[in-house]
């Protein structure tokens, strides 16, 4: 037996998590909008208007990496929304000393 079929390296350790075929903010993104058309009778609606999400997110993720949502919930919640605790308060924008 060779002794690299006893260790299996995965090739893609950096992808992230995926609920089918979606990563998890795609996945609530898309559905979360059509179970609320599907809970208000309306699910044609919420499945529009879900997959219209999705292209957006898409295509911000596309332009600014994985993390562009992330960055622009800093810059545009509160403080407490986040809870980030090595960074410092976004609406602070003149540090002195």
């Amino acid at each position: 037996m060779k002794d690299s079929a006893k260790h299996v390296i995965p090739r893609r350790l950096d992808d992230p998590e995926r609920w089918l075929f979606w990563t998890i903010d795609e996945a609530v993104v898309l559905l979360g909008p059509a179970l609320l058309g599907l809970a208000a009778n309306a699910f044609v609606t919420g499945l529009v208007i879900g997959v219209g999400g999705w292209l957006a997110l898409r295509r911000i993720k596309r332009g600014g990496g994985a993390h562009a949502v992330h960055f622009a919930l800093y810059w545009f919640l509160p403080d407490f929304a986040l809870r980030l605790a090595g960074t410092p308060p976004s609406h602070i924008r003149l540090y002195v000393g």
